[in-house]
């Protein structure tokens, strides 16, 4: 063989020579058997052979081969993420979330990821969704599905123009689609010509016509709604949220509130924040400052430490009004004076000694003050329309010696008129006051006062249930009293004292179902509405701990702000809403929104880059850090038992098992640290030292400090090198309860030794 194979030329082995060549080279044929036999080892050899070099050869290339196969996986998954969205399934936005449900053309046709044209974008086609059987189709109002005509609306929508044409479905039910829609289209049919009938003579009367109301297609709901059952009708009989006879309305005035007290966000921050408002619909800005206004004279010190200076307010109202906003300037005058009831100058002031919340309306040096917080707050907002007053919460009321000889309404509303014509007859600005005070006096006391020429209230619900908190019954008394009215929803602040970042969710159900009231009762009103005010608090009051700061709410607020500015939210607003928060052209945000299961929209937007983004995302690791936290300090508290407090108050525990129970530490020590780092630096693009500080302090140094507790108290513990006889001494605050340590005479041991003695 070694002779065969050294003849070959070109030193090749001999497995790698084909039998016909073999024997081409060797000049000689085998007989069939011989061949067929030859021919089989020889098609092994050169199996084997290529086998054994491919694998040879895969062995000492195995550093490249991984390396290529990891190259590969990232190729497939960058294709994955940017391919053309055509070659990838793309399932349909989600039908719920919206009152009023439009569907934007390029979801109509198929053209998944395609950006709509300026004229597609002025005609919206509706897609019918049945109501199935569910327990809504039984309700008056909502039992027939009603079949509008598509709407042509340009940017300012001013122009409403109808056409009378019926988006193709494009599911595999198209069949079943288009008889749902036939049927809905005969029972609207057969229900118009009753109503032209039953109408004649009363042209227009089945629907009212609200100041702003702007008529847009409707449809019902699916089955189930869309995740806001319980408030899907107010609790008094009639459907109102949803109710598809009725028009969507947009509000004249679309105000954002910004809380400055407590937080203020730096004056680059704001005056960033000012055109982004305004592009998304905005039409007015609501400032409360408190104790962030430079006051000035005897009202110097109720400013805090880090207040605004004279300079920075007035840029920041200029700034507001260049980009074709109103300013409307906030100031307390009754209620929630705390910023400055709070000092010792001012203390004697308080309604009740003890509680610094309101103001005596009773003492003459009250006036003054309100006089001089009111001239202050003017001077810098010179020529403002509007100046609210608040007048709110007034939790303390005639509860002094003064003021128990006035019944409570009439005390409140002398010092509400009294507030208001100093507003009127120095400044000729219109007062406005939250309403909730007013609520429950009569209508005729309010006739008496003359109070619906001196103000106008804001009515503020920020639950989902407007009906709930103001009856039908509240909003005809104050159609007697009021020509005009405000409404006041929110987008932050609302439900809970400690939140970082609001549920957009529930938000959108407020405003959403605001919009709908606003509808329903602006025709009671001689004025209608005038605008809608979304609140964002930034404490619950002057004294309570910051809930979510302004960056960790802007997706909330731009949501709130479309829907308030459209009359309706669903996937028509979606590149309006992609492009404010600047969000990648990826599939990601080609595809709607599912509030169900991303309620506060951190998988949606954690990679856009709108101003605040670093805040945003920021939250979302310290909700996953806190809840991993807690996780392991309830494993070790409530599980596990060498580390718990009992352990650690007694200094008694196994060394062994305390080094299980901190293996995961280290860990979660370097995650806490980690986000408080990052938190510092994202929140310092927002605000000063002692707004980050407080922050930090509030929401990350408690997770840091229990696992520094933790980990010091166990290594002493391990420390120990003899431990005492059970049982533990018992805790001396029990005896209070009846459990104390017994008496040497007394304990088990004592009397079996006793005992055991006398028998012997």
């Amino acid at each position: 063989m070694h002779a065969l194979r050294g003849s070959l030329p070109n030193r090749r082995p001999l497995a790698l020579w084909t039998t016909s060549e073999f024997h081409r080279r060797e000049g000689a044929r085998p007989a069939a058997g011989e061949r067929g036999r030859r021919g089989g080892r020889s098609v092994m050899e050169v199996l084997r052979a290529w086998f054994g070099r491919a694998g040879v050869g895969a062995w000492r290339a195995r550093r490249q081969v991984v390396w290529g196969t990891c190259v590969l996986v990232m190729v497939g998954v960058v294709y994955l993420q940017y391919a053309p969205t055509g070659l990838l399934d793309h399932p349909s936005a989600p039908r719920h979330r919206a009152l009023n449900t439009l569907y934007s053309p390029h979801e109509q046709h198929g053209e998944v990821g395609q950006q709509p044209s300026e004229h597609t974008q002025q005609v919206q086609r509706v897609k019918f969704v049945t109501g199935g059987d569910g327990p809504q189709a039984g309700q008056e109002g909502q039992g027939e599905a009603r079949a509008r005509d598509d709407v042509d609306t340009n940017n300012d929508l001013n122009n409403i123009n109808s056409i009378n044409e019926e988006a193709v479905p494009s599911d595999p039910a198209a069949a079943q689609h288009r008889l749902a829609v036939e049927s809905l289209q005969r029972r609207v049919a057969e229900r118009r010509a009753q109503e032209e009938q039953g109408a004649a003579g009363n042209v227009g009367a089945g629907v009212a016509s609200a100041v702003g109301a702007v008529m847009l297609p409707q449809q019902d709901l699916p089955p189930g709604g869309w995740g806001g059952g319980q408030y899907r009708y107010n609790p008094y009989g009639e459907p109102v949220y949803g109710r598809t006879d009725r028009p969507n309305y947009i509000p004249s005035h679309r105000v954002v509130h910004l809380d400055l007290k407590g937080a203020p966000p730096k004056m680059s921050a704001l005056l960033q924040l000012i055109p982004w408002l305004a592009r998304q619909g905005a039409t007015a800005i609501m400032l409360e400052y408190e104790d962030m206004f430079p006051w000035r004279g005897r009202l110097a010190q109720v400013a805090a430490k880090n207040h605004y200076s004279r300079k920075q307010v007035a840029g920041l109202v200029a700034a507001i009004r260049s980009h074709g906003l109103e300013v409307i300037p906030l100031v307390q005058t009754f209620g929630h004076l705390e910023f400055a009831l709070k000092h010792e100058r001012f203390a004697h002031l308080r309604e009740v000694p003890e509680l610094p919340q309101a103001l005596c309306p009773s003492l003459n040096e009250s006036l003054w003050l309100v006089r001089a917080l009111v001239d202050q707050t003017m001077a810098l907002h010179p020529g403002a329309r509007f100046l609210h007053i608040g007048c709110d919460e007034v939790f303390q009321l005639g509860e002094c010696e003064r003021c128990r000889q006035v019944v409570r309404e009439t005390l409140f509303l002398q010092h509400v008129k009294a507030v208001a014509r100093y507003v009127q007859q120095k400044y000729a600005a219109v007062p406005l006051i939250w309403d909730d005070m007013l609520r429950h006096i009569s209508e005729s006391t309010m006739q008496e006062a003359q109070l619906g020429q001196l103000v106008e209230p804001m009515v503020w619900v920020y639950a989902e249930d407007v009906y709930r908190f103001v009856q039908p019954s509240v909003w005809s008394k104050f159609a007697q009293v009021f020509p005009r009215v405000w409404a006041a929803s929110a987008f932050k602040g609302a439900f809970g004292e400690q939140l970082t970042v609001p549920n957009v969710r529930r938000h959108l159900d407020n405003n959403l179902n605001w919009l709908d009231v606003m509808a329903a009762e602006s025709a009671k009103f001689t004025g209608g509405f005038r605008g809608l005010v979304l609140t964002g608090w930034q404490r619950y009051d002057h004294f309570g701990v910051l809930c979510e700061l302004m960056p960790a709410a802007l997706p909330s607020l731009s949501v709130n702000l479309l829907a308030a500015s459209h009359g309706y939210f669903n996937a028509s607003v979606q590149g309006q809403l992609y492009r404010a928060l600047n969000c990648m052209q990826t599939p990601k945000y080609q595809t709607w929104l599912n509030l169900d299961s991303d309620p506060f929209l951190w998988d949606k937007f954690s990679w856009c880059f709108f101003p605040g983004a670093q805040v945003f995302k920021m939250t979302a690791r310290l909700d996953a850090t806190r809840r991993d936290v807690d996780s392991y300090m309830d494993r070790i508290n409530r599980v596990r038992g060498w580390i718990t407090e009992y352990n650690r108050r007694h200094n008694y525990t196994s060394p062994m098992r305390v080094d299980e129970d901190l293996e995961e530490l280290p860990a979660r020590l370097h995650s806490v640290t980690l986000l408080l780092k990052t938190a510092r630096e994202a929140l310092a693009e927002w605000f000063d030292d002692w707004t980050v500080g407080e922050w930090l302090e509030l929401h990350i140094w408690p997770l840091l400090n229990r696992l520094q507790t933790i980990q010091r108290e166990a290594e002493s513990m391990k420390a120990r090198k003899y431990w005492p006889a059970r049982p533990l001494p018992l805790l001396p605050e029990l005896a209070a309860f009846g459990v104390s340590e017994p008496s040497p005479v007394d304990s088990p041991g004592r009397q079996e030794s006793d005992g055991g003695g006398g028998r012997a």
